[in-house]
């Protein structure tokens, strides 16, 4: 399963108390507030889902630290209500092994703590239909996926490399000479919303709301095959991605979708095109 995990970042979760419009509501006393992030993913069970409280702008964010594993976590789904376990030795994550997760359906999740009781909703989206030829060329034109979907809320795309062979020679792309940071390894996220302004400089992904993205050959590192992952995201993931890029004259908060705490409980689903770089 390809995870994609936004992590947030002490300027999101801290910077939650810097506003009027905050969940906080103080611009001094500090006051805790629940943390949610979750993310549901078609086809996978439920896990990772994290839950943990602010701390003030005066600490260092400290993740560990900031974790609640004695909340009582509920996703309610077709009427029917499961907990979710505390994972051993991994503060603050919650998951439940047996819920798998179906596109279309709308998870209704509860997480209560000494803080109060936060609540969220996610209705997956229907997986996308992408589409592309099965061969890219180095030195030949770029290569192009498209894909149809019903999603409100965007896209996310990613490349996973499945079998790397032998390193494209720079003569075969320019004839001696390259440039640019190629890709070679597996899938790489870590830098996924790890900053609020990180979304045009992100290299191994891209959040789109089009219907379509080039690749050039030139990004390729090695001969091989790899996939082109596209996941629809649902409207809180999309909100969350295009409100977290913050009007420093407004200090606007991001759109969290979380009634009694902040932080993130969205869903994706995924379709994957098959190619070979030769």
């Amino acid at each position: 399963m390809i995870e994609l995990r936004l992590i947030l970042c002490a300027v999101v979760v801290l910077g939650s108390c810097a506003c009027s419009t905050s969940p906080t509501e103080s611009l001094g006393e500090f006051k805790e507030t629940i943390l949610i992030e979750g993310y549901l993913q078609a086809g996978s069970n439920v896990s990772g889902l994290f839950v943990g409280t602010t701390m003030p702008l005066s600490s260092e964010y400290d993740r560990d630290a900031s974790a609640l594993s004695d909340a009582g976590v509920t996703i309610t789904v077709d009427g029917v209500t499961h907990s979710l376990s505390a994972v051993p030795d991994e503060p603050g994550a919650y998951h439940q092994p047996d819920l798998i997760v179906h596109p279309g359906k709308t998870y209704h999740l509860s997480v209560t703590t000494g803080l109060g009781t936060a609540t969220a909703q996610t209705t997956v989206p229907l997986p996308p239909k992408a589409s592309g030829a099965p061969v890219v060329n180095v030195g030949g034109d770029p290569y192009r996926v498209t894909w149809k979907g019903e999603t409100n809320g965007g896209y996310v795309t990613s490349r996973q490399a499945i079998e790397l062979l032998e390193r494209i020679p720079p003569e075969s792309q320019f004839g001696g000479g390259r440039f640019g940071g190629g890709f070679g390894g597996a899938i790489d996220t870590t830098g996924f919303g790890a900053l609020r302004d990180s979304i045009a400089r992100a290299d191994q992904w891209r959040f789109l709301q089009g219907q379509s993205q080039t690749l050039n050959p030139l990004q390729f590192s090695y001969y091989g095959t790899y996939s082109f992952l596209v996941f629809a995201l649902d409207e809180n993931y999309g909100d969350f991605l295009i409100s977290s890029q913050q009007d420093k004259a407004t200090l606007d908060e991001p759109r969290f979708h979380i009634e009694g705490g902040i932080g993130l409980f969205a869903s994706m689903a995924a379709d994957s095109v098959l190619f070979r770089v030769e």
